[in-house]
């Protein structure tokens, strides 16, 4: 499966369609995999293929939900 739950209780100004950062500039994604008990590569490697991914400059990668 590829869902995910986020609780965006503190953030009241969100609703659906709004862009989010999963990991990225301020969050990197090993902060991430710690918080879920798994490391950054574990998490790259289990996005979707069906996730489009768009190189926004060079060196970075951007995924566009």
């Amino acid at each position: 499966m590829d869902l995910m739950t986020v609780d965006l209780t503190e953030v009241p100004e969100a609703t659906i369609g709004s862009p989010v950062v999963l990991w990225g500039e301020g969050l990197p994604i090993d902060d991430v995999a710690s918080a879920a008990s798994t490391v950054g590569y574990q998490l790259l490697c289990a996005v979707s293929p069906r996730v489009p991914f768009v190189t926004t400059e060079v060196g970075t990668v951007d995924i566009e939900l």
